[in-house]
């Protein structure tokens, strides 16, 4: 059996709109199921939908028949993929690699301007979009503590950012995780001789923006070729619990 692929929306994306984003991919991956954030990402802070999260990993895996524990592929978009990034640190017995897409990795500007309107209230209504402003206290534990799976990281961002302001604070600048970058010919140069020290793995040509990332088939194509490539390992014996760490 391929490996489970549970994979994280984003920010307010429920309903018809998860399903209508998704319905190809899960269409052609039956092993793949989707997650959408507690309270749409929204009202809940993204240490406390951690619980959610697992609840929700644990159903889509007994649904196709697994075992609640069985290792994962995790992919996630926007917010959802630093709520997946999280759950990789706490479980790492478990997820085998993380997909990252979109991930306000340095923060986003827009959170930070929703979550600044509403300041006037009596509380954080907002606390989920507070978590992913620059510098917040989530985002500052998720840099610290990434290098110790940064290996098992793919992180895929574009030039054509719709929410994230520079595009390049997308870039997961930790040692060990392959990035790669959604742009055309022209763009991509200019990157590599604007940012040296931002080097990129790979390069998907292509104008995408944010809100088309997870349904380009070229960004489906890297992704479900790294799922591929470890349930190929998988398949001839690899990654057992020796491999994994602790």
């Amino acid at each position: 059996m391929p490996v489970a692929v549970p994979i994280v929306a984003g920010t307010a994306i429920r309903g018809v709109a998860a399903t209508l984003m998704m319905r190809r991919v899960l269409e052609r991956h039956p092993n793949a199921f989707l997650i959408t954030l507690a309270n749409f990402g929204v009202t809940l802070p993204l240490h406390k939908s951690q619980k959610h999260l697992s609840d929700d990993i644990t159903r889509g895996l007994k649904r196709q028949g697994r075992d609640p524990d069985s290792p994962i592929v995790l992919v996630g978009h926007s917010q959802g993929a630093l709520a997946s990034l999280r759950y990789a640190l706490d479980h790492p017995h478990q997820v085998l690699h993380v997909v990252s897409v979109g991930a306000p990795w340095k923060g986003s500007h827009s959170a930070k301007r929703v979550s600044g309107l509403l300041r006037w209230t009596p509380r954080d209504i907002t606390p989920a979009l507070s978590d992913m402003a620059e510098g917040s206290p989530f985002l500052t534990q998720l840099h610290a503590d990434l290098p110790t799976i940064a290996d098992r990281v793919t992180n895929i961002y574009s030039t054509h950012e719709l929410f994230i302001t520079p595009y390049t604070s997308a870039h997961i600048d930790i040692p060990g995780v392959t990035n790669h970058l959604i742009a055309t010919e022209t763009e991509y140069r200019r990157h590599l001789a604007a940012y040296p020290e931002l080097p990129v793995d790979g390069h998907i040509e292509g104008r995408i923006t944010h809100l088309g990332e997870m349904s380009a088939p070229e960004v489906r194509a890297v992704i479900w070729a790294k799922v591929e490539e470890i349930s190929d390992v998988i398949r001839r014996g690899g990654l057992g619990d020796r491999d994994r760490p602790a």
